[in-house]
């Protein structure tokens, strides 16, 4: 919830409930398709489940040491790009509903 509040701030009320309803639709599709088709894109691939849950978990760990550590991600654009891009871009899928 915070995520979304801090990242709609800028739109009005018409935009932040389009928005909403475009990350809810965007999670409802990836996770149904996870559900469907996700072992058999793991199995296409090679990918066991436990390997995956390795995987998950060395990211999860890399990401709260990072957290800890304090470290941020460097920055690609400027500020004015940024709110440029924030402005054309829909958020509701990335980052909202596929980070």
């Amino acid at each position: 919830m915070p995520v979304f509040i801090s990242m709609t701030s800028y739109q009005a009320a018409a935009g932040r409930n389009k928005t909403n309803m475009t990350a809810n639709l965007s999670v409802a599709i990836i996770l149904w398709t996870s559900l469907f088709l996700g072992e058999g894109i793991l199995r296409m691939f090679g990918i066991s489940i436990d390997s995956f849950r390795i995987a998950g978990g060395i990211l999860v760990v890399s990401i709260a040491m990072s957290m800890i550590s304090g470290k941020l991600g460097e920055d690609k654009q400027n500020k004015q790009e940024k709110s440029e891009s924030a402005i054309r871009e829909s958020i509701g899928v990335v980052p909202l509903a596929l980070p």
